[in-house]
């Protein structure tokens, strides 16, 4: 350890998010939740109870309209319910804490309160029931008010009353509890109990709080030691909070020593005369000296123990239980890092690796691995303004806060025995009152029954109890049950050139495709065209007819320029066209299925192709023009917009799109209330040496070349992603060229371009293993200045286009997350190309169903916020150069027939299946079913006479022998009959004459002999 005076610091952290830790934690790890009596128990005069100083701080404030916790989330009349969200949460261990005044209602005998007694004892009788450990709190900031009035935590005789207290409650509930609190962070009441006054008691006045808490302690922990341990073999500690401090400028040794005396201040104060030498940190007491001996009067007061109080302190806790929310930045004053994110709270912020920190500073300062840890309160709140069910950003802090108290366990060996989130259910917040929501349960404070609904962060919390930690990331063999967000859109994709045809009908202008494909020499397979595709220009009835019997919530189209502006101006508008649109779009909204819309599919109107396309920038202007006559004609209905469809190799689209955004913007988005974006498409990038780092460089850079192009400047910062400035400037120069090929944006184009999408469109099909290499400089080529090589593993299943690899849609998504941060994501486009595939496409269901669980698996396991899935495609189409070889449709389509009739496939009935059960939820005979059977329910043991008859009453008086016992007989004497079995058992069960079967109308219990469980028929037998 370190010497004495002498403060031991971990090493330096990264200041950018560290590698994530894919492992389990030590088998026997407690996960549970946390409440306190006085933020969910509510009943403040019920049942004997006195006022503690809680209550009487509320009523003081209650006159100014602040919130009081005389009702809170009403614990103390749902301990069934409560219990019953702690089965469901799957927590081995519930931290909650007694209300001294519902025990003692004056804090003090002569008799305890025998209705407070009964509940605390219902409350943990139902937990063991349900295999869950309690770990009971004494102390949780509610001192009984009588106390208070006799001078609180600031009278000695307070410490002779907690004694009295503890020991009747380790007398009353020591048989059942095996982990005390003493007290839950002291620090937050002598801080702010005693010294800001923002808390209860609401005194302005530390005075000697901290010293009495302590010898309190010391002194519990003795009498349970003495007294208790022997017979019930329980634990006593006490739980410190602290944030972290990291030193603002680390190479400065003032900040160095400032956030050390912080951590003395803060933690120290308590820790180091438990677990260290029995009195307050060196550090501190010079600190408090050198204040008091700098200013005129006493600025504070530290009292000093005795040598027999010393000996009495050190050691005294069998684990040291920390809570920690956030961190700071630490020079002369407390700062935070503005990247840092902010919850509804004003002082926690979003710091994941302060908590390892924190864990080695407490290991190696206190606890130097003699002492457990106990992990006894972690959490963020939501405010009352959020989501109060999609609580994202906890999920997130939670994922990544747990994540880094498996780092200390693992890399640091952090001697970490628990986890406990704060806190079950949301509950009275002090002066916050209930506006900070801490709950993995929302609780509706409005409703008098008080109800409990699990939020998105109690699937999470349960998802990690059930593993244990971290499934090696992206599990590939492991098929997950779950269920998405209830308003998840699930959809099908189609686009107007692969299905629509009527190429020239009711006045449409050609598009690129219709002259490339009646070319010839396009290399389109089967010299195919888009001419009539599946004829969906006259065959709308039918496609809305599939889409209905599909159930999707949403169906993504793409509108064709050419059909609308055939000239691709808008000085020709096409009625007939827009006629179309309007059909579709109105018929889709009056089936209660939602358009999504992509404004450019790929079939630029030849017209525009003619004045140089793409590369000439008047088109921004003239696709603006379109997409605006769009918003304005169909944006009423249509409330979800993609700009463009995989736009690929034209600087110009990204600014197009952003011209395009800001319109809708300033001109619709107010009325019509839509979100608008851009389809990106990308395959997973896996690295093929994962432990040599140019391979993860490499694959990281074909990410950003291919998902970042577009997504960097959108989502990020305006510009391109530095691998792909870098690589593409470097070459370029290497080429003696005077600037990079990678054009640059303006300050001014970049903040136009940012930002510029509500929500994150991906199209994914499959993946591709990647490797470093490094590329002949000329010719110039895109694919060269990515230096990868791409393959595919050849033990993927084969599909027409891609190797199917459903794993790398989870890496993808989290991948997404990570690099653009927690913003809703739909894929847009999901789905497999077989070459001649039956009505009974077993492939492509299980396509579709390894990649949609792996989606379920970002979604619930990882936190990913994805909001909609939709399948590519409704139905077969041409597929663009495959012309109609590859087939993608869950309904196929027969192009030999001029009707061109639609049939389901087998694929379509599954993932109407998939809608209906909003994911993949367990079979219903798979689930577990919580519950209590009727009252009355009678439970027994079966048994049969001639199993359990001694041997050699078979003849008594009273008895035949029965068959059995003859045919034993036969086959070789009494070793193997039934006269051998249980001593003294036979002479009374033969006595028992027959009694016959089960009348009508009677109850009939059902036994397995092999599984020796009884379970009841409740029904009506119709015989005997």
């Amino acid at each position: 350890g370190p010497a004495l005076g002498q403060t031991a610091r971990p090493s330096r952290p990264p200041r950018s998010l560290d590698a994530f830790l894919r492992e389990d934690f030590p088998k026997g790890f407690l996960w549970g939740v946390s409440t306190g009596a006085f933020n969910v128990e509510g009943g403040w005069a019920e049942g004997g109870r006195g006022p503690s100083v809680w209550d009487h701080l509320g009523r003081r404030h209650a006159s100014e309209g602040a919130a009081t916790p005389e009702v809170a989330s009403d614990s103390y009349h749902k301990v069934d319910t409560d219990v019953a969200l702690l089965r469901g949460l799957q927590a081995h261990v519930y931290k909650f804490s007694i209300s001294w005044s519902r025990i003692f209602p004056t804090g003090l005998g002569p008799g305890p309160s025998r209705q407070g007694v009964a509940y605390y004892s219902r409350l943990i009788d139902s937990l063991l029931d349900a295999r869950i450990q309690p770990m009971a709190t004494l102390f949780h900031w509610d001192l009984p008010q009588a106390l208070q009035e006799r001078g609180g935590w600031q009278d000695d005789s307070v410490v002779d009353a907690f004694l009295d207290y503890a020991a009747f409650c380790f007398a009353t509930f020591g048989d059942r509890v095996k982990l005390w609190v003493t007290f839950h962070e002291p620090w937050v009441m002598s801080y702010a109990g005693y010294g800001t006054g923002r808390h209860a008691p609401g005194i302005s006045d530390p005075g000697v709080v901290a010293h009495l808490v302590l010898k309190a302690h010391a002194r519990v922990w003795h009498h349970y030691n003495s007294h208790y341990r022997p017979q019930q073999q329980g634990r006593v500690g006490i739980v410190l909070n602290s944030d972290w401090a990291e030193p603002l400028s680390p190479e400065r040794p003032e900040d160095l020593s400032a956030s050390e005396r912080f951590l003395h201040f803060m933690l120290g104060w308590f820790a180091h005369p438990i677990f260290v030498d029995g009195d307050y940190p060196a550090a501190l007491k010079a600190q408090i000296q050198q204040m008091n001996q700098q200013c005129p009067s006493l600025v504070a007061q530290l009292p000093e123990f005795t040598e027999a109080e010393k000996q009495l302190l050190k050691g005294s806790a069998d684990f040291l239980g920390l809570s920690h929310y956030t961190s700071r930045l630490i020079s002369f004053s407390q700062h935070v890092d503005p990247a840092w994110p902010q919850t509804s709270s004003p002082w926690i912020y979003v710091v994941p690796w302060g908590i390892r920190r924190l864990l080695q500073f407490v290991s190696l300062e206190y606890t130097r691995g003699k002492v457990p840890i106990y992990l006894a309160g972690n959490g963020m709140p939501i405010g009352e303004t959020e989501d109060l069910l999609e609580d994202s950003l906890r999920v997130d802090y939670f994922n990544k806060y747990i994540n880094e108290v498996l780092k200390a366990i693992k890399e640091d060996l952090v001697d970490v025995r628990s986890y406990i989130a704060r806190a079950l259910m949301d509950g009275f917040e002090g002066p916050f009152g209930y506006s900070q929501r801490f709950g993995l349960y929302h609780v509706n404070f409005n409703d008098s029954s008080k109800p409990r609904t699990p939020r998105k962060s109690a699937y999470f919390f349960t998802s990690i109890i059930e593993k244990n930690g971290f499934l090696p990331k992206f599990e590939r063999d492991l098929f997950y049950h779950g269920t998405f967000r209830e308003d998840f859109l699930w959809g099908v994709s189609s686009s107007a050139y692969q299905i629509e045809g009527a190429w020239n009908a009711d006045g449409k202008g050609p598009s690129i495709w219709d002259n490339f494909t009646h070319t010839p020499g396009s290399n389109v397979k089967g010299n195919a065209t888009g001419d009539i595709a599946c004829d969906s220009y006259n065959q709308l009835d039918a496609d809305l007819n599939m889409l209905r019997a599909l159930k999707v919530k949403a169906y993504r189209f793409s509108i064709s320029w050419s059909r609308i502006f055939p000239t691709g101006r808008n000085s020709s508008i096409n009625r007939h066209g827009v006629d179309y649109y309007n059909r579709l779009i109105n018929g889709l909204v009056a089936s209660n299925i939602s358009p999504m819309v992509t404004l450019f599919h790929w079939d630029l109107p030849q017209a525009l192709q003619d004045i140089g396309g793409w590369e000439n920038p008047s088109l921004i202007e003239l696709f603006n023009s379109y997409a605006d006559f769009c918003f304005q004609t169909f944006g009423d209905r249509v409330k979800f917009w993609m700009t463009f469809n995989e736009p690929t190799n034209q600087a110009w689209l990204g600014y197009a799109h952003a011209r395009v955004y800001h319109t809708y913007d300033e001109k619709y988005r107010r009325e019509q209330k839509g979100v608008i974006s851009l389809s990106l498409s990308a395959h997973w990038a896996e690295p093929k040496s994962p432990e040599i780092p140019r391979d993860v460089e490499a694959a990281d850079r074909m990410l950003q070349f291919s998902l970042g192009w577009f997504a960097h400047p959108i989502f990020r910062n305006g510009d391109y992603p530095d691998a792909m400035k870098w690589k593409v400037g470097n070459r370029s120069e290497l080429q003696h060229l005077a600037t990079s090929r990678l054009p640059s944006f303006t300050e001014e184009e970049k903040r136009y371009i940012r930002a510029t999408a509500d929500v994150f469109c991906l199209n994914t099909y499959s993946s591709r293993i990647v490797q470093h290499k490094t590329p002949r400089l000329n010719p110039p080529s895109y694919e060269d200045d990515q230096e990868t090589t791409k393959e595919e593993d050849p033990s993927w299943p084969s599909t027409a286009i891609n190797r199917a690899a459903p794993w790398g849609t989870r890496r993808l998504l989290n991948w997404i997350k990570e690099e653009y941060g927690d913003i809703p994501i739909y894929i847009t486009e999901n789905g497999v190309g077989l070459t001649n595939p039956k009505v009974e496409d077993t492939d492509r269901i299980f396509y579709h169903k390894t990649y949609i669980n792996e989606a379920l698996k970002a979604y619930r396991l990882d936190g990913v916020d994805l909001r909609g899935y939709s399948a590519w495609s409704l139905m077969d189409n041409f597929e663009w150069l495959n012309g109609y070889t590859v087939k993608f449709g869950l309904y196929h389509v027969d192009f030999n027939n001029t009707n061109r009739p639609r049939t389901a496939r087998a694929s379509a009935r599954y993932y109407t299946e998939v809608i209906t059960n909003n994911g993949m939820p367990l079979p219903r005979e798979d689930e577990f079913v919580y519950g209590q059977f009727p009252e009355g329910f009678i439970w027994s043991a079966a048994s049969a006479a001639y199993q359990v008859r001694s041997s050699g009453q078979f003849n008594d008086s009273y008895c035949r022998p029965t068959m059995c016992q003859a045919v034993g007989l036969v086959l070789g004497g009494q070793a193997r009959t039934g006269d051998c079995h249980r001593p003294g058992a036979g002479k009374y069960g033969c006595r028992i004459r027959n009694l016959g079967g089960p009348l009508h109308g009677q109850t009939s219990f059902l036994t397995s002999p092999n599984s020796g469980r009884l379970v009841a028929a409740w029904a009506m037998l119709r015989g005997t």
